[in-house]
């Protein structure tokens, strides 16, 4: 199995105002979060507006974060579709495009039984031979993932190597640890999580918090592996977790762009027909970065 673990930040995808992918914008952010130190990169995330992005823009955001990257860092593209045939095309794409992994959420909005989910994945993992990553966020999706479904599909497909876990539940990942071989994944989604998660055996975090502030996550997870505990520990709950619920305010993610702009990046606006923070919004976030330290200098 491909070792797959660390800070890997589920990317933004920036748009300018018409609603157009902006390129300049990604390409810049893809340098910002390199120079940081993160472990990996993953584009068409749902806090990319996934949902907000056709096939060939799907395409073109990862063949702009491959490129961009250059292999300084593992690229895990997005692929997932409401639809199984649409998730194997997005796949087989992403695998041209040069991605060193692949990323499926689960199918969405058509109720999915677990027969359905793993037929999904099969075909999935079968369209490339890259690895690939589970996506559960059951809240968004509609769909959940048994405990034993996870553990067929990690143990029946070769290359499916992990699982970004995004429920929100911790029961439910720890399970998942023990359910599934030691060199398969656990990647939690949630960045109030992080630190909780690794305590259970998490390999990292893909939390789209990195995208406004990756430092405070790298330290996390960093002391976390060095052993120093305390120090974890103080980051996690001092800057991590109110940062992270900070940015869950307003319409998903616009809390986020509005995050990165105040860090001193725009990433443009949301595009319809999620919209953007109002004032108030604004500086309850404002209030919150100012008081972490978080904001641009002036």
């Amino acid at each position: 199995m491909t070792d797959v673990r660390g800070i890997i930040p589920p990317l933004l995808t920036p748009f300018a105002e018409d609603g157009s992918i902006a390129d300049e914008r990604l390409r810049e952010h893809v340098d910002f979060l390199i120079e940081a130190g993160v472990h990996g990169l993953f584009p068409g995330a749902s806090i990319g507006e996934l949902s907000n992005l056709n096939t060939d823009e799907l395409e073109r955001v990862t063949e702009a974060v491959v490129d961009r990257a250059d292999g300084a860092v593992p690229v895990y593209a997005g692929v997932g579709a409401s639809g199984t045939l649409e998730a194997v095309e997005r796949a087989r794409r992403a695998a041209a495009a040069g991605a060193d992994g692949l990323v499926a959420i689960t199918p969405f909005f058509l109720e999915t039984d677990q027969a359905g989910m793993r037929d999904h994945y099969a075909r999935v993992a079968d369209a490339t031979d890259l690895p690939v990553i589970l996506y559960h966020l059951p809240d968004m999706t509609g769909q959940t993932l048994t405990v034993d479904t996870v553990a067929e599909l990690a143990t029946t497909l070769d290359n499916v190597v992990g699982l970004k876990d995004s429920s929100g539940d911790l029961t439910w990942g720890s399970r998942v640890i023990g359910a599934t071989p030691d060199e398969f994944a656990y990647l939690q989604g949630l960045g109030s999580l992080l630190l909780p998660s690794l305590v259970l055996g998490a390999d990292g975090g893909v939390t789209g918090t990195a995208n406004v502030a990756p430092d405070p996550l790298l330290e996390v997870y960093d002391a976390y592996r060095a052993g120093d505990l305390d120090r974890a520990r103080t980051t996690q709950v001092e800057t991590v977790t109110p940062l992270a619920d900070a940015l869950m305010g307003g319409t998903f993610p616009a809390g986020f762009k509005e995050g990165a702009r105040l860090a001193g990046r725009d990433l443009g606006v949301p595009r319809p027909p999620i919209r953007g923070f109002s004032e108030a919004e604004r500086e309850s976030l404002r209030a919150v970065m100012a008081d972490l330290d978080l904001l641009a200098s002036a």
